[in-house]
């Protein structure tokens, strides 16, 4: 019985080798922006709270790019697995045409209306004015990092994972180098607070995309950068993609959209300890990395075998990868419980706030089991292209439930921070009932390596 959910020393090594680059990238990635948050937050509170209401804004493209990727990448997957390059090229085309647009149009939307975006999320104006010389200089870096997330999922998509390693040290070297340069006036250089992390942020999402463009277009992997394909657009394969990108970019827009109005809410309960958010949020990612790593080993061996037509190994595959993925979970979650009271030492953040930080990645890491599973079975479903349950478990859920809740018992009780973070948080609970659900239904278990599938 047990058999079915453990797998050989084989399974296991083939996870790791698809996992393990992809997390050591992420935690390249996401130690940076530790960094960052460190760096900044050594400034004060304001800085600190100012830069995490500006990347909301960031954080509602990059949900965008997700869907569009994502789409693309259920796509790459199944080709790669029937063997199908010229598809997968095609479908890469596409991609990258809509990506670089998404970052375009989000760049105009900043460039025109600066305070307006945030003022969405903070009226505070000393919060205003911080976050709007931050964004006049971040809003740069969109479209850069819009073909490099484009480049980084269609690479993760066939399973080649060692070229985003490198290039991620790489960029996450030129931004720590350049942050410790430009926002405290180091090496000569003038000093030039969060102003000097837009700057550094540019510079590396630059150097970043320069080096995804060389690789694809030296190297030809399954598909390479190509110019003209991306203008010249396979019409019978958009019209697939798309019917599976919309469900996912809409779900993506309106899960970013929610987590913005939770983000709200707690500024409405306590603009102050607001910044503890920020920490905690750097640190979740942290403790999310090996579920980055695992979401990918999802999509790669179960859209592989679906691909190839073997959908009774999808179906084992799937149901080791979440046994692992909760084995794994919980003893992360046990380290970041005991490592809590150490990360505000890190920040120059008033005592209130250094005690929230430790109450939430509490809260964070005994929760983190159930956002395992409920992530693992979110890479199954989306694997085998049943992008309507995702979209009702991720979004749908998130404001069926997260957004209500959070909207009305901020506007209407004197509810705190933590307390309604622990109510928000407690709601993967049900999601996890409905998640289980589509997981046994297995609408996701059908080949769609053929267009229009």
């Amino acid at each position: 019985m047990l058999k079915k959910y453990f797998g050989t020393k084989q399974f296991y090594r083939t996870v790791i080798s698809i996992a393990f680059p992809i997390m050591a990238q992420q935690f390249i990635t996401t130690f940076v922006n530790l960094i960052d948050n460190v760096m900044i937050g050594s400034i004060g509170n304001i800085a600190l709270t100012s830069v995490t209401v500006a990347n909301r804004f960031f954080l509602i493209m990059n949900s965008i790019l997700f869907g569009l990727c994502g789409a693309a990448g259920i796509y790459i997957a199944q080709f790669f697995g029937a063997k199908q390059k010229k598809n997968c090229q095609e479908v890469f085309n596409i991609n990258m045409a809509f990506a670089v647009g998404a970052g375009l149009l989000f760049t105009l939307i900043i460039f025109i209306f600066p305070q307006y975006a945030i003022e969405l999320f903070s009226k505070t104006p000393i919060i205003v004015d911080e976050a709007i010389k931050y964004l006049h200089l971040a809003k740069y870096t969109y479209i850069p990092f819009a073909v490099s997330f484009t480049c980084m999922m269609a690479l993760r998509a066939v399973g080649i994972n060692k070229i985003q390693l490198k290039v991620g040290i790489v960029a996450v070297i030129t931004n720590t180098a350049l942050n410790y340069c430009l926002i405290f006036g180091n090496f000569g250089f003038f000093k030039m607070g969060i102003q000097g992390a837009a700057i550094a942020t540019i510079i590396a999402r630059l150097v970043e995309m320069a080096i995804y463009l060389i690789i694809l277009y030296r190297n030809k992997h399954f598909f390479s950068f190509d110019l003209k394909g991306i203008i010249r657009i396979n019409v019978n394969l958009l019209t697939s993609i798309v019917r599976k990108a919309i469900p996912l970019t809409i779900n993506e827009i309106l899960f970013s959209l929610g987590q913005a109005l939770i983000f709200m809410s707690y500024m409405r309960c306590d603009e102050y300890l607001v910044a503890s958010i920020s920490v905690v949020d750097t640190v979740a990612n942290i403790m999310f990395i090996v579920f980055g790593g695992l979401s990918s080993a999802v999509s790669i061996m179960i859209g592989n075998k679906l691909g190839a037509n073997k959908l009774d190994e999808a179906r084992d595959n799937a149901r080791k990868l979440l046994c692992f993925a909760l084995m794994v979970s919980l003893m992360i979650g046990m380290i970041c419980f005991l490592l809590a009271p150490l990360i505000p030492n890190l920040y120059n953040v008033d005592i209130p706030i250094k005690e929230a930080i430790v109450r939430l990645v509490r809260i964070k890491s005994i929760m983190i089991n159930i956002y395992a599973f409920n992530v693992c079975i979110f890479f199954i479903l989306r694997a085998g292209g049943d992008v309507v349950s995702t979209m009702i478990m991720d979004s749908g859920f998130l404001w069926a439930a997260g957004v209500l809740v959070s909207t009305l018992l901020s506007s209407f009780t004197t509810i705190s921070l933590i307390s309604l973070y622990i109510v928000v948080e407690s709601l993967d609970l049900i999601k996890l009932i409905i998640a289980t659900y589509f997981f046994k239904k297995e609408r996701w278990v059908k080949n769609i390596a053929v267009v229009g599938g």
